[in-house]
C-alpha cells in the first residue's frame, strides 16, 4: 500500500517540475520538499474531511434516519475531498484513501444501526 502512495505522490511531484526545469544542485531538495508538501497536505485534507463527516453525523442526527441519505452524504463528502484536492493540485487519490480510512474509523460509530 505504501509503495502505491509513494509512487503516486512522486509522480505528481515530478509532473509539477516537467516544464522548464533546469537541474541544479538544489533540485533534489526542491523535489523532496515538494514531495513532503504533497504527502502531508493530501493526508491532512483527507483526515479533515473524515473528521468533519464524523462530527456531521454526530451533531445532525436527522441525517441518520434514512440509509439512503447516509450513503449519499458519505459519497458526496468523499467525492468533495477528491475534487478539492485535485483543484488544489494535491493528490486526490491519497486524500480519498485517507478520508475513507478516517470515515471507517470515526464516522462508522455515528451511523444508524
Amino acid at each position: 500500500m505504501f509503495n502505491d502512495i509513494v509512487s503516486i505522490i512522486l509522480f505528481n511531484t515530478v509532473q509539477g517540475f516537467k516544464s522548464n526545469f533546469n537541474f541544479t544542485w538544489k533540485s533534489p531538495f526542491e523535489i523532496l520538499g515538494q514531495f513532503f508538501f504533497l504527502a502531508i497536505s493530501s493526508v491532512a485534507l483527507g483526515v479533515l474531511t473524515g473528521v468533519i463527516s464524523s462530527l456531521l453525523f454526530k451533531w445532525f442526527r436527522f441525517l441518520t434516519h434514512n440509509a439512503i441519505t447516509e450513503t449519499l452524504v458519505l459519497f458526496i463528502l468523499a467525492m468533495l475531498t477528491y475534487f478539492i484536492s485535485e483543484a488544489c493540485q494535491l493528490s486526490g487519490i491519497i486524500s480519498l484513501l485517507t478520508t475513507g480510512v478516517t470515515m471507517a474509523h470515526y464516522t462508522w460509530y455515528n451511523l444508524s444501526p
